[in-house]
């Protein structure tokens, strides 16, 4: 998997201890939005979650009237089976959490290829 030629973002939503899940991990990840709008970042496919589809649809489209997300910057949500992009988002979250965690088997592998972003809390 480290040797595909892609391009892309997964999100790691890191809580530390005591902390209150206000949102979804998958909502969470709308906060990455507007920081790859300022990067230029044409299209973000998320995984669909089915249910969370529509309430996720509907906070883009809050980004979007608050100026943070470009209006031209192309958002989808597609089932995880239909690009590995997406079931292989999960695989290296999973190393990045272990990673972090002290496990470092997998992320020599990575590492050249990781870079990381801290996305803001967001009031809704």
């Amino acid at each position: 998997m480290a040797s595909i030629d892609f391009a892309s973002v997964v999100a790691v939503s890191l809580r530390g201890p005591g902390a209150v899940r206000n949102a979804p991990a998958g909502t969470a990840c709308l906060d990455c939005c507007p920081e790859l709008s300022a990067r230029d970042v044409g299209t973000v496919v998320f995984a669909s979650r089915r249910t969370q589809d529509a309430h996720d649809r509907a906070i883009l489209t809050v980004l979007r009237r608050r100026g943070e997300v470009a209006a031209g910057m192309t958002v989808g949500w597609e089932r995880a089976s239909s690009d590995a992009a997406l079931w292989a988002a999960d695989v290296l979250a999973g190393i990045v959490t272990g990673w972090l965690g002290g496990e470092r088997l997998w992320w020599h592998l990575f590492k050249k290829r990781v870079t990381f972003l801290e996305a803001g809390e967001t009031d809704r």
